[in-house]
C-alpha cells in the first residue's frame, strides 16, 4: 500500500488541456485608438484596456489561455486594413488578417489594385468583414463586383455581415442606411451565381434569418458560417436552439466557431463556453465547429502556407 501511494503521489497529473481552436470572427483596432469603456451587454463587465495595443495584447493571452491557435481578424472601425496588418505582423503565427470592406461614404471601398498586392503577397488572407448592409447595401449590389471577381480570381474567401447589428445602430450617424432586412443571407445568391467559385462564410450565421440560412448552406455548398456574436451575446437558450436547428438541418460541416469579442477580450471565453455547453453536440461536431471545418474553409491543412 505505501508502495502504491508513493507510486501514484510519484505520477504526472493529468492534463485537461483544450484542443486546438480556430477563431474565424475577430476585431483589430489601431494601436493608438482608444477603446471605449462600455459595458459588456452579456455579463456588465467592462474592456479592461485603454487603447488598441493593449487590446492585441489581451486578445492574444486570451488566446494562448484558450489555446486558440488560429484567428481570422479584420478592421473594427475606421482603419479596415491597418489594424488588421498590425495584428498579423505581431503575431503571424496566429493572426490571418482580412480586409474589412464597408462602402459607406464614411468608410470607402479600398482601391483594388492596393487589395490584389496585399493578397498576393499573402499580407492579406480574408476579404471581410464586409459590412455592405451598415452601408445600406448587400453582397449582390454592383459596388463590390470588382472586389468577389478578385476574390474568386485569387481563391481569397470572403466573409460578410449577415443578420442584424448592435440595438439601435440604424440611429447612429455612421450607420443611418443599416436595414435589418439587408442582413437576410438570401440576399446574396445573386452574388453566389455570379462567382460559383466564390467561397463565402456567413457571419453570425445569418441570425435569426434560420430558413433562409438553412437554404444558402444548403443549396450552396461552398458557403459556411460562422457563430461570431450569437455564441455569446443571445440568451443562451436561443443560441443553442438555433444552433441545435442549423446541426439537424445537417448543416454541422459548415458551421465554424467565431466571437466577434469586439471591445470585451472576455467575450472570447464568453463564446468558447457558449459551444462547449451545448450538451446535444457530439464531441465531433464540437470539433468541427471549433477547428475543422475552419481548417477546410479557409485552406489551412498541413503543407499549405497560412
Amino acid at each position: 500500500m505505501i508502495l502504491l501511494a508513493a507510486v501514484l503521489l510519484a505520477a504526472p497529473a493529468a492534463t485537461t488541456e483544450r484542443a486546438p481552436i480556430i477563431d474565424v470572427h475577430m476585431h483589430a483596432y489601431p494601436a493608438t485608438e482608444a477603446i471605449p469603456d462600455i459595458a459588456n451587454p452579456a455579463n456588465g463587465g467592462h474592456p479592461g484596456v485603454k487603447d488598441g495595443e493593449a487590446h492585441l495584447r489581451a486578445v492574444l493571452a486570451e488566446m494562448k489561455r484558450l489555446n486558440i491557435v488560429k484567428g481570422v481578424a479584420s478592421g473594427g472601425s475606421g482603419d479596415r486594413l491597418g489594424a488588421a496588418l498590425h495584428w498579423s505582423a505581431t503575431a503571424p503565427d496566429r493572426i490571418l488578417a482580412g480586409a474589412g470592406v464597408r462602402g459607406s461614404a464614411d468608410t470607402p471601398l479600398p482601391e483594388l489594385g492596393a487589395l490584389r498586392k496585399a493578397f498576393s503577397e499573402g499580407r492579406l488572407k480574408v476579404l471581410g468583414e464586409v459590412t455592405a448592409q451598415y452601408a445600406g447595401l448587400t453582397l449582390s449590389d454592383a459596388e463590390y463586383e470588382p472586389y468577389l471577381a478578385l476574390a474568386e480570381e485569387l481563391d481569397v474567401p470572403v466573409a460578410v455581415h449577415t443578420g442584424t447589428g448592435p440595438p439601435g445602430i440604424s440611429y447612429d450617424e455612421c450607420c443611418r442606411s443599416f436595414r435589418v432586412s439587408l442582413g437576410n443571407p438570401a440576399l446574396i445568391e445573386e452574388a453566389l451565381n455570379r462567382h460559383p467559385k466564390l467561397r463565402v462564410s456567413l457571419m453570425h450565421a445569418g441570425w435569426p434569418y434560420l430558413q433562409e440560412t438553412i437554404a444558402i448552406l444548403f443549396e450552396y455548398p461552398q458557403v459556411n458560417a460562422d457563430l461570431g456574436a450569437i455564441d455569446w451575446l443571445l440568451p443562451r437558450a436561443e443560441f443553442h436552439a438555433y444552433l441545435g436547428a442549423l446541426v439537424r438541418a445537417g448543416l454541422g460541416k459548415q458551421l465554424m466557431f467565431g466571437s466577434d469579442h469586439m471591445y470585451w477580450p472576455e467575450g472570447i471565453g464568453l463564446a468558447v463556453e457558449g459551444v462547449e455547453s451545448a450538451t446535444f453536440l457530439t464531441a465531433e461536431q464540437k470539433r468541427d465547429i471549433f477547428y475543422g471545418n475552419a481548417v477546410r474553409f479557409f485552406r489551412l491543412e498541413p503543407g499549405r502556407p497560412n
